[in-house]
């Protein structure tokens, strides 16, 4: 359950699977319509990546090294400090970094103002997607805190990217939203299912 890193032992982000599997199946036994039904498993999907990718691997043990070494370091609460450095001296590292940033939240886009009409209004989504990038920062330096020293760097421009990513999908998406795209995979979705069903029953 547990793999190591250098000086650390860690525990790995395939966990996190561990309470999105009853969620998932729960959201299949509601039987609810099945536009709902592919906006919260994609909404499941990508929480579950954002868990992985963020907060895992988590050390259990062997900090003291990096505890004596690195400490409490390089994390940024200057907004725009990080993009701009990284548009100075762009690589391709730093633009994989900043596309990355964007992507990480483009989801919430989607599925957001899809589960919940509130988030319609493009100012609450803007809140919402604000929350959510500050919130994964705020998730990391705790627990750089609890650890002792910067385990993952926290960054303000992270979750501005985040929620910059994540408004240019919600306005991105709202013409193809118009032609009824999710409506249209769900319907697909529906007419697999009994095609699939009476080849069982031919089967058996």
């Amino acid at each position: 359950m547990t793999f190591t890193d250098g000086y650390l032992v860690l525990l790995p982000g395939y966990l996190v699977l561990l309470p999105a599997a009853p969620i998932a199946a729960w959201i299949l036994r509601r039987r609810a319509d099945r536009r709902w039904t592919l906006l919260a498993m994609l909404a499941l999907t990508h929480v579950t990546l954002v868990v992985t990718l963020t907060i895992f691997p988590i050390p259990i043990a062997g900090q003291d090294f990096y505890r004596q070494t690195r400490g409490m370091s390089d994390d940024n609460v200057v907004p725009f400090a990080t993009i701009a450095s990284q548009l100075q001296h762009l690589t391709w590292d730093t633009f994989r970094q900043l596309v990355g940033n964007a992507l990480a939240l483009a989801p919430l886009g989607i599925y957001g103002p899809g589960l919940w009409p509130v988030l319609r209004d493009w100012r609450r989504f803007l809140v919402v997607a604000v929350a959510f990038g500050v919130g994964i920062e705020l998730a990391q330096f705790a627990g750089s805190l609890m650890e002792g020293f910067t385990y993952r760097v926290t960054d303000v421009d992270d979750a501005i990217m985040n929620a910059a990513g994540a408004i240019a999908a919600f306005f991105m998406w709202r013409p193809i939203e118009r032609r009824h795209l999710i409506e249209r995979l769900a319907g697909r979705w529906g007419e697999a299912k009994p095609a699939d069903e009476a080849a069982n029953g031919a089967a058996g």
